[in-house]
């Protein structure tokens, strides 16, 4: 590839950028213009400030603080590049090699081109400058010696570069497959999730906890009540009590002082252990040893990371050669024999799901609801969305354990409806835009026969399984944990049904006043317009705890009910206003639902147009 060749990659790469950003909007052009040149414009001074800090406080600390300085720094960046990643589990080329091979351009060029714009990201942008800062600094003090930091520094980005470069071809290999795309974009989700919630996991399980302090000799409170009698009952004089005094508090201090040693010591042991072990630690590790005068380990560290980093680059450029030529299979299954799928399928027909009727639901209804529901039950949405509740709900139901505060009863309702909250959360991004995740399939209601209510309303029961369900759950490992009254207990259920339904008149009009066109497989929108997602979040955020207060008004009035002595504590206030109001909200969802209806006939070609991705 020549120099001409190079450049003339890299202005179709700036194009296709561009046009990407032209198509969600002139607004959103200009508003990711802006951010680009800001974000570019942000390293020229972080990378000054950082140099001139690390220029005054570096003479000040020890080599053991600059390991503790840079293992800091690293897990910034690799929190935010974790971020990036997630947002973008497989990658996709921006320069396809297939569309190259009739060109004089070698494969290895757009390989190239496209490694390197995949490390155009904001982690790196902001947070490479502060490294770099750093090292310049730490040269100038210490010494030509750390002059080995800038090629370990190159030699990190390298590895974590090519790493994610690597993992996100490997992603995209597997996906060829579409019956394995959706299990592993479930599965890469939940291990990102995990491992993001492992510093939680452990320090609910005490491993970061800090050692007891038993060597700690806190000030004795029986040995000072004993001196204040004794010096009541005039044993010792005021002089003498003042010095035994002065002797506790000596002990104290110097206890606690070798308590703290022995503390530091042990975190110095554990992270130079730490970051012997892990390649990501390396960096530090180097910086470290360069400043104590030994070079080995810092070139070492440099050796190893580039040796990573090149092994990486090589298999991902493996991997798409062999994708692009069609040779990466693991091989096929055998169908199974015709005579084994007649006998599976003799015998007495089954019912589909698709076949059943609701009960109570017109046939168009019941057919909506079913086919929405099949095709949560599929969609690794779904399935992404019901792991984070359950970790959501571990997570918190771990805290609530963690609490040695006994919850008084007329208190334990509140936990319930948080529990329901916590779920109409997690729901959000799938009931906001729920024609969004239908793409093409929209045209189906679009020229169905059925009344738009219906469609609305089959929505709205397809998430009710999952939803209710849910909440029911986190509800019943609530009952074990801190016990419910029983009339408390059975008012949940009618709130929790109010809550839904109220949250589904929300959604349905989130739903239809601002769609989005989201990509297959994830929940990333596709050439999302500003103002579009503006409109949602000022929607929801104002207007989701509006509808939700008057759920809180029947405990509420039970509550200032025997606060003021007006109704028996035997009263099942709670649960009869419930009742009643879930009665309420029922035939005011019926109404409201109707104008809805309408309201989704008006709009269906706009939210046709943003779903299948054709609005400009």
């Amino acid at each position: 590839m020549n120099w001409q060749q190079l450049q003339a990659l890299l202005w179709l790469r700036w194009r296709l950028m561009a046009n990407q950003w032209r198509r969600a909007g002139k607004l959103n052009a200009v508003l990711m213009m802006v951010a680009t040149v800001g974000l570019v414009a942000l390293a020229i001074p972080l990378f000054f400030i950082c140099l001139v800090t690390g220029l005054y406080v570096i003479p000040k600390v020890e080599p053991m603080h600059l390991l503790f300085a840079w293992d800091g720094v690293i897990v910034a960046f690799l929190f935010f590049w974790m971020i990036g990643l997630i947002t973008e589990l497989q990658r996709t080329e921006p320069l396809s090699i297939t569309k190259f091979l009739h060109l004089p351009v070698s494969v290895n060029g757009a390989f190239l081109i496209n490694y390197l714009s995949s490390l155009l990201r904001i982690s790196l942008i902001v947070l490479l400058p502060i490294m770099l800062g750093f090292c310049l600094a730490q040269i100038y003090v210490k010494g030509a010696m750390l002059l080995l930091v800038l090629p370990s520094l190159a030699a990190f980005v390298l590895m974590i570069t090519a790493l994610t470069y690597q993992f996100q071809g490997w992603l995209a290999s597997l996906m060829t497959n579409p019956r394995r795309r959706r299990t592993v974009i479930v599965v890469t989700t939940t291990v990102f999730v995990l491992v993001l919630q492992l510093p939680n996991a452990l320090n609910f399980f005490g491993i970061w906890s800090v050692h007891k302090r038993a060597n700690r000799s806190v000030v004795p409170t029986a040995e000072m009540t004993k001196l204040e009698l004794s010096f009541m009952k005039g044993e010792i004089d005021e002089q003498e009590l003042a010095r035994r005094r002065q002797e506790l508090l000596r002990q104290d201090v110097e206890s606690e002082k070798k308590t703290h040693q022995e503390m530091a010591q042990q975190a110095e042991q554990t992270m130079r252990l730490a970051n012997q072990v892990l390649p990501i630690g390396w960096l530090p590790l180097g910086v470290m040893a360069a400043a104590e005068g030994r070079p080995l380990p810092t070139i070492l560290g440099c050796l190893g990371m580039t040796l990573i980093g090149s092994a990486s680059l090589w298999r991902a450029y493996r991997t798409t050669i062999r994708l692009y030529q069609g040779t990466y299979s693991k091989g096929s299954r055998q169908p199974a024999p015709l005579s084994a799928k007649k006998s599976s399928t003799a015998g007495k027909p089954k019912v589909l799901l698709l076949e059943w009727r609701l009960p109570g639901f017109s046939e168009p209804v019941s057919a909506i609801a079913l086919g929405s529901l099949r095709s949560l039950l599929r969609s690794p949405e779904a399935k992404m969305m019901l792991l984070t509740l359950v970790i959501l709900s571990v997570i918190f139901g771990a805290s609530l354990l963690k609490v040695p505060i006994k919850i008084p009863d007329e208190a334990r309702p509140l936990f319930a409806i948080g529990g329901m909250l916590l779920v109409l959360f997690g729901v959000l991004q799938l009931m906001s835009n729920q024609f969004g995740f239908d793409r093409d399939g929209f045209r189906v209601f679009v020229l169905c026969a059925a009344r738009r209510r219906d469609i609305l309303l089959g929505k709205n029961l397809a998430f009710a399984p999952l939803t209710l369900g849910m909440a029911l759950l986190i509800l019943i490992v609530l009952e074990f944990v801190s016990p419910l009254r029983i009339d408390h207990f059975l008012a949940m259920i009618p709130l929790y049904i109010s809550m839904y339904l109220l949250f589904c008149l929300l959604a349905n009009l989130i739903s239809m006043m601002a769609p989005l066109h989201i990509a297959p497989g994830s929940f990333k929108p596709s050439n999302p317009k500003l103002k579009t997602i503006l409109l949602q979040m000022v929607m929801f955020m104002f207007l989701f705890p509006l509808v939700q207060v008057p759920t809180l008004l029947p405990l509420g009035i039970e509550a200032g009910a025997r606060h003021l002595g007006w109704a028996s504590p035997r009263l099942p206030i709670f649960l009869m206003l419930s009742l009643a109001e879930c009665a309420v909200i029922v035939w005011i969802y019926r109404v409201v639902l109707n104008w809805q209806g309408n309201l989704l006939q008006s709009r269906e070609q706009k939210i046709l147009d943003a779903v299948t991705n054709r609005a400009g």
